[in-house]
């Protein structure tokens, strides 16, 4: 008791209630939490002055408030907790069509913030936008930096896209990207009879992602959210040429750790994932390729016609009827032609490998390369 009375005395500013287990985050979590903490306070204090009919903030009081909390987030948590992250160039042009040396062509891959863009030597390059204002939380400056690390030094696989640098201007910071192809796995089934690829390029595309993701397990790297949007597609020679992207939510987690980050979106989250409780994330990386497979290999579409979630409902509800689906007989052959009516023992077979409602029972990533690359016949 005595013990605990005396770590209650040091206030909120001296108890992490969520401690790194590795001891050399130890310093820099509590870095990060002292300086949220003191940014939380300003805004408090902004807040406070309004509602209680003390004497309001002037506008520019309100905007030097701001201020100081966008220097924390910008500049003070980088310098103290996150070298290689660009320095502001307050000289970086940003308009509507420009981003220093790079001309802005449209959006990629249909997500609003990513930009496909041609540089001086007119090759094509993505750039990831993120707008500093929107940012309000120094997690999510974190995990900026934590994509931008993983895939200029960390990850460095040939269906990994590559960050190539990242530019800090006024008000955005960009994360220059490798250009993957026009389309992203989605986009590419959308124009197929059925709505799928054949057995043999489903494989192929399926092995290509699995092998990604087997190396970034190796790495003890999570994807965190494996979808058919954040699979890039480029075609050459009539060939898929496939490459994971969106490392946002990617996270390092040793075999043994477990994670209770809700990221992901039907139909490719893993049941586990959606109900909000902590859950082993390689296996949950393993599930999503899963659902890969049948949506590429029998129909997009496939998992919510043969599961039949309702639309509206919580997407935790979703994950108990698949749970509950996948724990019947016959399951993973009625996945397979509740749509397209596909009859493959060879999909079959990789579908109920890693399509286990248990996640320690689920097959590796690693092992998944060599199902799908032995069914692929070409």
């Amino acid at each position: 008791m005595a013990r605990q009375d005396e770590i209650c005395s040091f206030g909120a500013k001296g108890v992490l209630m969520e401690l790194e287990i590795d001891p050399e985050g130890l310093q820099d979590r509590l870095i990060l939490e002292l300086v949220r903490i003191d940014g939380t306070e300003q805004r408090v204090r902004a807040y406070e002055n309004d509602s209680y009919g003390w004497e309001p903030l002037t506008p520019s009081a309100c905007q030097i408030i701001e201020d100081e909390f966008r220097d924390i987030l910008w500049k003070t948590i980088p310098n103290l907790l996150m070298p290689g992250f660009p320095r502001l160039n307050k000289r970086l042009l940003e308009s509507g069509n420009r981003v220093g040396d790079f001309q802005l062509v449209r959006s990629y891959l249909n997500h609003q913030h990513v930009m496909l863009a041609v540089n001086g030597q007119h090759e094509h390059v993505v750039i990831k936008v993120h707008n500093k204002r929107s940012v309000t939380d120094a997690n999510e400056v974190q995990n900026i930096y934590k994509e931008f690390c993983f895939l200029t030094h960390t990850l460095d696989h040939p269906h990994i896209i590559r960050c190539v640098s990242m530019l800090h201007g006024k008000c955005n910071v960009y994360a220059v990207l490798q250009y993957a192809g026009d389309v992203c796995m989605e986009q590419v089934l959308s124009t197929q009879p059925g709505h799928r690829l054949s057995r043999d390029d489903a494989l192929n595309c399926s092995a290509q992602v699995a092998s990604a993701l087997g190396y970034c397990h190796a790495q003890d790297v999570v994807h965190g959210q494996l979808s058919l949007r954040h699979v890039a597609v480029e075609i050459a020679c009539n060939r898929h040429i496939c490459r994971l992207v969106d490392f946002s939510m990617a996270a390092h987690v040793p075999n043994s750790s477990t994670r209770e980050t809700l990221c992901g979106s039907l139909p490719c989250v893993a049941p586990e994932t959606a109900l909000e409780e902590p859950y082993l994330p390689k296996p949950a990386d393993c599930w999503s390729l899963g659902v890969l497979f049948l949506e590429t290999s029998c129909g997009h579409g496939s998992l919510e016609l043969s599961v039949r979630w309702r639309r509206g409902e919580t997407i935790a509800y979703a994950a108990r009827r698949i749970l509950e689906f996948f724990s019947k007989a016959g399951c993973h052959q009625e996945a397979m032609t509740s749509m397209g009516n596909v009859h493959d023992d060879i999909a079959l077979a990789c579908l109920v490998s890693v399509l286990k409602p248990e996640p320690v029972r689920r097959a590796k990533a690693s092992h998944m390369v060599g199902l799908f690359s032995a069914g692929d016949t070409r």
